[in-house]
């Protein structure tokens, strides 16, 4: 059975903005569309959110994707998000915007039995980041660079 990964918004910035901008990698983000297309790849809508919020590009591209890309946050995701917050509560910073869709990246791969990606890295309980949450809860974790070796996808 092939990997679906849900996609947090440091995976999808970090890719466009600093690794693998599609100016340079267009191929890549064929593939990453293709990977959408086939069903293998969510953004819950809490990560639309968020990119909205800098309304570039990035956003525009997921947005005219959002029938593949997208999904709508159910209510056991929204159960097990609460029940992430309610074990590591620090994983959003209250008042600053910052990290509201990491409950819901992780709730939706564990609930759908998939893997996170995402560009952040360690954490720990008094200071939890995705892949110490993830650790935690039993979600597999991975870079973008792991997705495209993962897929065995190469650019020449």
């Amino acid at each position: 059975m092939a990997a679906v990964y849900v996609w947090d918004t440091s995976a999808l910035i970090g890719a466009w903005v600093r690794a693998y901008p599609p100016d340079v990698f267009p191929a890549l983000w064929d593939q990453i569309d293709a990977l959408g297309a086939a069903g293998r790849l969510m953004v819950p809508e809490e990560v639309l959110e968020e990119l909205a919020e800098r309304d570039d590009a990035l956003h525009g591209w997921v947005k005219t994707r959002q029938s593949t890309l997208v999904v709508p946050t159910s209510r056991a995701v929204m159960l097990e998000a609460r029940d992430v917050l309610a074990d590591h509560a620090e994983l959003t910073k209250t008042g600053t915007g910052r990290g509201k869709a990491d409950p819901f990246v992780i709730a939706t791969a564990r609930m759908n039995g998939c893997a996170v990606v995402t560009e952040e890295r360690g954490g720990s309980q008094q200071k939890p980041r995705i892949p110490y949450v993830c650790q935690q809860r039993g979600v597999p974790v991975h870079s973008v660079l792991e997705v495209i070796r993962a897929e065995g996808w190469t650019f020449a």
